[in-house]
């Protein structure tokens, strides 16, 4: 594995992150690295806590296989699926407690409704899951959270009632109610998107000659794409902005956020930029840009801008104002686990909850930003403002 690394494109690298194979290997060599630092034991019959994540793969669509996160210690149960709480830990913690979970892969159809059945729930459930075989390598990916080790398991039962909250309810046994519809009502009633994600992945959401069952990587995207779509539509219905330029900071784990909002119609570029020595990078920067303006959407398709998108107009739709937005993420050596774009969501989100700095220029603005960033990244700005740089 680590012969293929030094031969990779690392300018492919910061694009596929682990999971388009652009460098044609069957296995990533980076993430599978990674994976063997983890691992963790199971008895072959047990009690435990489903958080309740479930993870449906991708691997000869679509007939996927299936299986729910069951976590020993009903506390980790719940901490694996705190998003705000793992936003506060180091990336080796937020590893160990993610993959302590064991990922019980189902056999039957019938333990496949016990487990969306328990996926209805606002809170871990116990299941009693008897396992046949265990794979030692815990599973790392940019877009999903991190997974421990898969089970083939023999069989799985629910032993209590799930709590289900009655909106979950009357979308799941909706069969004539879009999927798009679906996670909007959802969303509108203050269903988290992580719970939406869980459903649509499921084949729990849409009308009954659409249900699949779909990768949760996929779905992970599919409800950002949704809800942002939706909110796009609301934002461009509300008045421009015409106040101070604001910016927006917050850092994680090596990860750090600018948002800057400049009056105008609304618009959105995001800049990643990846430092040398860094996950996905050898020792050459890498940056990847993107952008979306009122009539079209992203240029190019891209998980963690969906992600990076979704608060940004969640906060536009608080302001009552739409706005010309700049998003920028720079990512350094120190973020050397992925450990899922939930970070990006929440990262974004934390950020709008701070006071923001207030600027009457565009100059002043701009040396902020780039004072606060350890690369000089030139990256055009919407409405033909130019390029970060040019304004030192």
């Amino acid at each position: 594995m680590r012969g293929q690394l030094r031969d990779l494109p690392r300018s492919e690298c910061v694009i596929c992150k682990g999971y388009k194979r652009l460098c044609g290997l069957d296995r990533c060599p980076i993430i599978s690295d990674i994976m063997e630092r983890f691992g963790t034991k199971a008895e072959k019959s047990f009690l435990g806590a489903t958080p309740p994540f479930v993870l449906v793969g991708e691997y000869n669509y679509p007939n996927v296989r299936v299986g729910p996160a069951v976590a020993g210690d009903p506390e980790l149960a719940v901490k694996a699926e705190d998003h705000r709480f793992l936003l506060e830990r180091n990336l080796l913690e937020i590893a160990r407690i993610r993959t302590s979970h064991i990922i019980a892969k189902l056999s039957r159809e019938r333990d496949l409704e016990e487990i969306r059945l328990s996926s209805m729930s606002e809170r871990p459930v116990q299941l009693e899951v008897e396992i046949e075989k265990l794979r030692r390598k815990s599973f790392f990916d940019s877009i999903v959270p991190p997974v421990g080790p898969v089970a083939d398991a023999k069989s799985v039962k629910l032993s209590e009632e799930p709590k289900v909250p009655s909106k979950i309810e009357k979308v799941v046994y909706d069969t004539d109610l879009r999927a798009v519809d679906a996670v909007k009502e959802l969303y509108l009633s203050g269903i988290d998107v992580y719970h939406s994600t869980r459903l649509l992945s499921l084949g729990m959401l849409g009308t009954r000659e659409r249900r699949r069952l779909v990768p949760t990587r996929w779905s992970i995207t599919a409800v950002d794409s949704m809800l942002g779509d939706f909110l796009k539509k609301k934002v461009l219905e509300l008045p421009e902005y015409s106040g101070d330029i604001l910016l927006y900071k917050y850092e994680f784990n090596d990860n750090r956020y600018m948002v800057l909002l400049l009056p105008g119609v609304y618009q959105l570029k995001i800049a990643e930029v990846w430092l040398p020595r860094g996950l996905w990078t050898s020792d050459k920067e890498e940056v990847i840009t993107n952008y979306e303006n009122p009539v079209r959407g992203f240029e190019l398709m891209d998980g963690g801008h969906y992600a990076m998108r979704l608060p940004v107009l969640e906060h536009l739709i608080r302001m009552r104002r739409q706005a010309t937005c700049i998003a920028i993420r720079e990512i350094g050596p120190g973020y050397f686990i992925p450990v899922g774009n939930w970070q990006i969501r929440e990262s974004l989100r934390k950020a709008f909850l701070s006071e923001p700095e207030r600027y009457d220029s565009l100059r002043e603005a701009l040396s902020s930003i780039l004072s606060g960033l350890r690369s000089r990244i030139r990256i055009e700005i919407p409405r033909g403002i130019g390029r970060l740089d040019e304004f030192l």
